[in-house]
């Protein structure tokens, strides 16, 4: 009888005894998505940190080259001499149009804007 009992005692106890096992098995299971969430939530917060530092950046770029653009250079100043001589200016170097093409152009352009459809 007591190796019943005893046997008894064995087969109500294998459940219990298996149950710690399991338990293990879980949180070792829990513990190893914890990690893995960890770790991607790591990611992504060094992503975003490095998106902030490029957008940063680009910001500070742009803002470096719109100050470069408002510089404006230094125009230098010719001095005014009183007693200079005036400039010489070439008159075969500049364009000469005969005064009938010009009139005939002239016509033409008061033609065209005469000319209502």
């Amino acid at each position: 009888m007591r190796v019943l009992i005893a046997g008894l005692v064995l087969v109500a106890a294998a459940p219990a005894a298996a149950q710690p096992y399991f338990g293990l098995a879980q949180s070792l299971d829990a513990q190893r998505a914890a990690e893995a969430q960890a770790a991607r939530n790591r990611d992504i917060a060094l992503t975003n940190a490095l998106s902030a530092l490029q957008a940063r950046q680009q910001t500070n770029e742009s803002l470096a080259a719109l100050a470069a653009a408002r510089v404006s250079p230094a125009v230098p100043t010719v001095p005014f001499n009183p007693k200079a001589p005036p400039p010489k200016i070439d008159m075969s170097q500049i364009v000469e149009i005969p005064d009938a093409t010009l009139a005939a152009s002239n016509a033409r352009a008061v033609a065209a804007s005469e000319n209502r459809r």
